[in-house]
């Protein structure tokens, strides 16, 4: 789930499709799963624009972390990271990437 990501001038809205690169031996370490959300960050060196679209570089200091459900939120497992990325985003959203 993307609710508000600013990346430049490019606004990703939810559901739109980003394509994200990362060196072939690393993809598996990723562990992403088909279906799940993910909370990525990273610099804004590891971009590269092809074709008028920028293409995300997942490289050694990108951020990657599984954004839970509201439904897992409400588990002992999952609570403190979901109630942490709410938190983040309410904060994103209200003022913006300070970087």
């Amino acid at each position: 789930m993307c609710v508000f990501c600013v990346v430049g001038s490019e606004r990703v809205e939810e559901g739109q499709v980003r394509s994200f690169m990362g060196h072939p031996k690393c993809r598996e370490s990723f562990g992403f799963k088909e279906g799940k959300s993910y909370l990525i960050m990273g610099r804004s060196a590891d971009l590269l624009r092809t074709d008028g679209r920028l293409q995300y570089i997942l490289g050694e200091q990108t951020w990657i972390e599984y954004w839970p459900t509201s439904e897992e939120g409400q588990s002992s497992e999952f609570e403190d990271q979901y109630l942490g990325i709410q938190d983040l985003t309410q904060k994103l959203i209200y003022f913006g990437c300070l970087t």
